[in-house]
């Protein structure tokens, strides 16, 4: 069974006020903007997002809300602080984790945390995830608990203003 698994960096951030958390940053205009482009690229992938995993910061959050708002079913979104400064370990124990009646899985998080789960799973170096930037993902597996790495296929990689195809 083939299973996609998109993995997402946050759009474009605020610089932190004084005194403001980084957990508490908000997106930027231009990150409004990654977050509409996103979606827009989403909706045209070749299968329906089932749910988005998502860190609980702010911005991951508000890049989730601006996503759905462009797709045409709005997919589960569930957020757990794991993907929050989450180790490569810890990303990959969360994608294990995935229940196995979702095929077509988001993840939105922060880097290095998804450039590191990508690595992993793929073998090749993207040399970093810009913001907005998403990684869709093949597997061939029953069950997410049998992804590994090196398991991984890459079909697309895109980031918002990237040129046409």
């Amino acid at each position: 069974m083939v299973k996609n698994l998109l993995l997402i960096r946050h759009a474009d951030a605020q610089m932190p006020q004084k005194n403001e958390r980084d957990f508490g940053r908000k997106l930027s205009e231009k990150g409004k903007s990654e977050s509409a482009l996103l979606g827009e690229y989403l909706k045209k992938l070749p299968f329906k997002i089932d749910t988005i995993y998502t860190s609980p910061s702010v911005r991951t959050l508000q890049t989730c809300a601006e996503i759905i708002q462009q797709l045409e079913v709005a997919p589960r979104i569930i957020s757990s602080e794991e993907y929050y400064e989450a180790t490569r370990n810890v990303m990959m124990a969360a994608v294990n984790r995935v229940d196995d009646i979702f095929e077509n899985v988001a993840i939105v998080a922060h880097n290095p945390s998804i450039s590191n789960l990508y690595e992993y799973l793929t073998g090749d170096s993207q040399g970093g995830f810009v913001t907005g930037a998403c990684a869709w993902l093949q597997v061939t597996a029953e069950q997410w608990e049998e992804v590994s790495g090196g398991t991984a296929e890459t079909k697309d990689y895109y980031y918002p203003g990237m040129s046409s195809k």
